[in-house]
């Protein structure tokens, strides 16, 4: 039984190799990014639970920890509490640095509790060599960030709030804490413009078996703060689920397709041994002997393509915590993933060897003896009578053609849904900008991500000061967690500015004082509140006085504060995350912009019609695409390439006959593309009327779907046609090449 296993999978070496290359490509994506987001998890686990605090407490209702903004006058109130040992405030924030868009930097009191586990590699720690240099910022760096960055102790670096030197090397253990760099308090607060806040505080308490008890004592005397155990934060913190729910849907698309090429690399198996299976049930094997061959070939190669998916998956994760674009992605690399990879590819084995090795049991010995396969004379008499052989080819085998446009299509979908909703959002977002009756959009320069952007109030009056300016409008934009919304969009808008007018306002009234808030229809239904009920943003109550509408779904469900509620919420004081610019003359705007970015070269300016393109957080959105893109493109290709050479192998006759009759090499060189080609065109197309239909079903699931929108650009169009030419390409060339290569003779006798 073995040995038919191991000489039927190696007797076609290619479709081996390829079909394992499918299922690793999918196993790979498992391991890496599972290890990615149980790296971000193991990070925070270490940045709280492995500083020795026994309780963390942040703004409640925030969606990080980047965006939890608390009075550090708290760390001197909680310090005070009976109980409580000590107190320490920490602040994370998330910055651009020389050769890395994301780069974390972790704010700590040098002489706290928490400083102690970051061992000093090399060079000192913060705080010993101020006394001998002088006023000078200093920052430390983890091992691998140093190491990407080429950086060592001495050096001076710039990063978006200045230049720091650095002072020392440090290590904790843990790669993503190894991977960022760690300033000051007071350095932290002015580099990521939290002046007077932290992000968290940290205490460790007097007696542990008192945590719980202290734990009541502190949500009931700080209410706006969230009271969580340190060893609990990191299962609790919406940005790790968020990344390890991404890194699941990636590895499951991945997974499909490379399923969808095993079903279809066995099912041919089967069909080209049909003849070989009759024998083998003439001379007495029994139907559940047939079935388990066929069964065990299709786990052999799912755990082929599990063993090696696991080694690629690791090289991944090597290769990322490497580059310094994308330091933060350190991945860990656990024996659960390791097992998680190769069950699913024996899975995978399983259920895409069920359907052929039962149909292969099933054969009755006299029909799979006289079995042809279609070759020869036959086809020349259909060529004659099929006007197109590209077609006709297709439909020979119409279970491969349906498995293989199948998996082109699964790829092609995910990519025109996540570009679907990228460019919604960037229409979205341009269209708010403009519908405020503003012509320049202003958000702090080199901010890693939108919400992170923050510009003083001082600004805004500077460019209010600017002669030709006609308004300055300042806004907020953050995300927030409530008990009805996991993900809360939230708007500050000053009432009495004219952006404002933007929110069209259906029932009740616009905002006119403090503690008010209007929201979208959609965020109204999804609370499932009225006007004139109170709802709680951060254990802060707002009383809804109207309900918007603006024509924007994700805008729709969202909410609107006055802006100084909207700092106060967002741990922004006097400081806005975007100024919208009014010009006296639009024929003026792009001199003024230029006007402006000389005067004020921390800030960014745009147009407001193309402010969105230039966010930070699209760019990494169209990154994302690409490599989405890459991906369907590699194991897409493999499955073309795959299906494309077994029709080969099944019409090697045939291809010597029509070479026999006079087709010359470029004449079957076409005849093969084409079909590659055209399989992939049509599982564009079924790709395409797949995403839509599922991003219109999308739209009517509470919350998400309101994110949701159906936004078919000329670029996403030609984008997916040209993912859809590649794979044509890359999955019909060597086929192609290899056909127009057979002999006539040796084809002819080929059995």
């Amino acid at each position: 039984m073995f040995n038919f296993i191991f000489k039927n999978l190696f007797r076609r070496k290619t479709r081996t190799l390829l079909t394992v290359l499918g299922i690793a490509v999918g196993v790979s994506m498992i391991v890496a990014l599972g290890a990615i987001g149980e790296g971000m998890r193991s990070g925070y686990a270490s940045m709280f639970g492995g500083s020795g605090a026994d309780l963390t407490l942040m703004q409640a209702g925030s969606y990080d920890i980047t965006m939890s903004g608390v009075d550090e006058q708290a760390i001197v109130d909680i310090a005070a509490v009976p109980g409580i040992r000590e107190a320490t405030g920490l602040i994370v924030g998330n910055i651009s640095a020389p050769g890395a868009a994301y780069f974390f930097i972790f704010g700590y009191d040098p002489h706290s509790f928490a400083f102690e586990k970051f061992r000093v590699v090399e060079g000192q720690a913060l705080g010993q060599a101020r006394r001998s240099a002088g006023n000078v910022r200093e920052i430390m760096l983890g091992q691998q960030a140093a190491e990407v960055m080429k950086t060592k102790v001495g050096d001076l670096i710039r990063l978006t709030g200045g230049t720091f030197k650095v002072v020392g090397i440090y290590s904790s253990g843990d790669g993503f804490e190894d991977a960022a760099s760690i300033v000051s308090l007071s350095d932290a607060q002015l580099l990521l413009q939290k002046h007077r806040q932290v992000g968290a505080i940290q205490v460790k308490v007097e007696d542990p078996r008192q945590v719980e008890t202290l734990r009541a004592r502190l949500e009931k005397q700080f209410p706006r703060l969230s009271v969580t155990q340190s060893g609990e934060v990191a299962d609790e913190a919406q940005m790790v689920q968020y990344i390890q729910i991404f890194a699941v849907i990636i590895a499951l698309l991945a997974l499909l397709i490379g399923g969808v090429g095993m079903t279809n690399t066995v099912m041919m198996s089967m069909f080209e041994r049909t003849r070989e299976i009759g024998t083998l049930r003439a001379i007495g094997w029994r139907r559940r002997r047939v079935m388990l061959m066929i069964f065990g070939e299709s786990l052999l190669l799912g755990l082929l393509g599990g063993a090696i998916g696991c080694a690629l998956g690791a090289g991944m994760v090597a290769l990322l915590g490497a580059n310094s674009a994308i330091g933060y992605l350190q991945g860990t690399v656990t024996p659960n993933l390791i097992a998680a990879g190769i069950i699913t590819a024996i899975g995978l084995g399983a259920i895409g060897g069920f359907y052929p090795a039962w149909r292969a049991s099933q054969m009755l010995p006299i029909e799979a003896l006289q079995y042809q396969g279609g070759a020869g004379k036959e086809s020349i008499k259909k060529v004659s009578r099929v006007k197109s052989e590209t077609f006709r080819s297709l439909s020979r085998r119409r279970g491969r053609t349906y498995l293989t446009i199948t998996g082109i299509s699964i790829a092609l979908a995910s990519i025109v849904m996540l570009g679907s909703i990228a460019d919604g959002f960037i229409i979205g977002f341009n269209k708010m900008m403009v519908s405020t009756d503003v012509e320049l959009v202003a958000r702090q320069k080199d901010a890693s991500d939108t919400a992170y952007s923050a510009i003083s109030e001082k600004i805004g009056r500077q460019i209010a000061a600017t002669p030709g300016v006609e308004s300055v409008s300042g806004i907020v934009f953050s995300a927030m967690t409530v008990d009805e919304m996991p993900f809360f969009l939230l708007f500050g808008y000053a009432p009495h500015e004219p952006a404002i007018n933007h929110f069209k306002i259906v029932e009740g009234r616009g905002l006119q004082g403090n503690r008010e808030i209007i929201l979208g229809r959609k965020a109204l239904e999804g609370m499932k509140t009225q006007i004139g009920e109170v709802i709680r943003l951060g254990e802060v109550g707002f009383r809804v006085v109207g309900v918007y509408e603006t024509g924007i779904s994700y805008e729709e469900s969202a909410g609107v504060l006055p802006l100084r509620d909207a700092q106060e919420i967002t741990g922004k004081p006097r400081q806005v995350t975007m100024y919208g610019i009014k010009v006296t003359d639009p024929a003026q705007a792009e001199a003024i912009l230029k006007q402006l970015e000389a005067a004020l070269p921390d800030v960014s300016i745009s147009m407001a019609s193309a402010f969105a393109e230039n966010m930070p957080d699209m760019k990494s959105m169209n990154v994302m695409m690409w490599g989405i893109g890459l991906l369907a493109i590699i194991v897409g290709g493999i499955s073309m390439m795959n299906t494309m050479i077994m029709s080969v192998y099944e019409r090697t006759r045939e291809i010597g006959t029509l070479r026999a009759v006079g087709w010359r090499r470029r004449r079957v060189l076409a005849m093969v593309l084409k079909e590659s080609v055209a399989l992939s065109l049509l599982g564009t197309l079924v790709g395409l009327v797949s995403a839509i239909l599922f991003l219109w079903l999308m739209q009517f699931i509470p919350l998400w779907g309101d994110f949701m929108t159906i936004t078919l650009s000329p670029n996403l169009l030609s984008m997916t046609l040209l993912i859809a030419l590649a794979l044509g390409a890359i999955g019909g060339v060597y086929p192609a090449w290899r056909a127009s290569n057979l002999s006539p003779v040796e084809a002819l006798r080929y059995e």
